[in-house]
């Protein structure tokens, strides 16, 4: 056996010695093609992206989601009082959102937005528009205006300037343990995106 394994080496060595190297990559690609190909093929890229516009609606299988605007802040107010001070060399980014829970179950809203292209040093919460009340779960059946809060540095974003926001599609699933339930689950491939112009708080 070992002087066969000798003879398929010393055949390899001939075979890349008679090639040139930019040839070699080639070889390689083939050779994990085929391999792919016995596991039933090389996955299709999809991103999946949806986009939507301001003020329009998106299902993301839990929530339906209006996302209307997006605000600087020095500081945040709400309800007669300060809700997030004014910070040195830093601002709040706001991003403002109806939403609505279409499921049967309670709904977290932490990870609702996806702020994309701009440097958070902080999630700030996510807050009622009407009282400045914090919400960090939204009942079945239930709509809210609600602000998306995120710390930001001076230099991360300016008033003016374009921000994308994705809202990831999810499916109620059940969690692969003896005593779990079912859960919202973030899709891997498939969201909402839509962009928003930066406004400076008055």
């Amino acid at each position: 056996m070992d002087g066969g394994q000798g003879g398929l080496r010393a055949r390899a060595r001939h075979w890349l010695a008679e090639r040139p190297v930019r040839q070699w990559w080639k070889a390689a690609l083939a050779a994990t093609l085929a391999v792919a190909a016995l596991f039933g093929g090389l996955d299709t890229v999809n991103t999946g992206a949806t986009p939507f516009r301001a003020g329009e609606k998106f299902s993301d299988g839990q929530y339906t989601v209006v996302v209307n605007g997006a605000r600087l802040l020095r500081e945040v107010r709400g309800g007669g009082r300060t809700i997030g001070p004014a910070r040195p060399g830093q601002r709040y980014l706001g991003v403002v959102a109806t939403v609505s829970n279409d499921g049967t179950v309670p709904g977290w809203l932490r990870n609702e937005l996806d702020l994309r292209d701009v440097s958070a040093d902080d999630f700030f919460g996510t807050w009622r528009f009407r009282d400045g009340s914090q919400i960090g779960t939204l009942g079945p059946g239930l709509t809210e205006k609600v602000v998306f809060l995120w710390v930001v540095r001076d230099d991360a974003v300016t008033a003016g300037d374009t921000i994308t926001v994705r809202v990831w599609k999810k499916t109620f699933t059940q969690l692969m343990v003896a005593y779990g339930g079912r859960e919202w689950i973030d899709s891997n491939t498939d969201y909402g995106v839509t962009e928003l112009v930066v406004e400076e708080s008055a």
